[in-house]
């Protein structure tokens, strides 16, 4: 991520911080098990080519979504469908209340964000390249709590 969009990142953040508060990673995740993605994107597509008599087709994708680490908590962000670049800001959580899974390596570095409060996990994948994106997702990683087992 350049620093032009990492600026304009910040500048998006800055309602959604206290003040003192200090950045400390900003990183871009997928959103969602791949294997789910491809399974509507399958039934998508054949629904789509049946009743256009083959003449449509139909593209779904991950969703992305940019993440800023702060001192404090994390911040979710839309990446913009058109330059890619940092949309709206979506949320934000308190660290004390998220916790992730051990990542898997591979060629996708894959976990699972869990918060406090929800019933869900929330699958995020960091982008294997550029080599810059992927080092942003180890730095986002290294920074979250893991989830503790559960003693039993």
């Amino acid at each position: 991520m350049g620093a032009r969009r990492e600026r304009r990142l910040l500048e998006t953040a800055a309602p959604m911080m206290q003040p003192g508060e200090t950045p400390e990673v900003i990183a871009m995740a997928k959103v969602g098990s791949l294997r789910k993605v491809l399974g509507r994107h399958f039934a998508l597509a054949a629904a789509t080519a049946v009743l256009s008599g083959g003449t449509m087709f139909s593209i779904t994708a991950q969703r992305e979504l940019y993440l800023l680490l702060t001192d404090r908590q994390l911040l979710f962000f839309e990446a913009d469908a058109y330059t890619g670049g940092p949309g709206k800001a979506l949320f934000g959580l308190p660290r004390t209340h998220v916790a992730i899974t051990e990542p898997r390596g591979g060629v996708l570095l894959k976990f699972e964000l869990y918060v406090h409060g929800w019933n869900q996990a929330m699958t995020l994948s960091m982008p294997p390249f550029p080599p810059s994106l992927r080092k942003k997702g180890r730095q986002l990683v290294a920074g979250l709590p893991r989830l503790q087992a559960e003693a039993g």
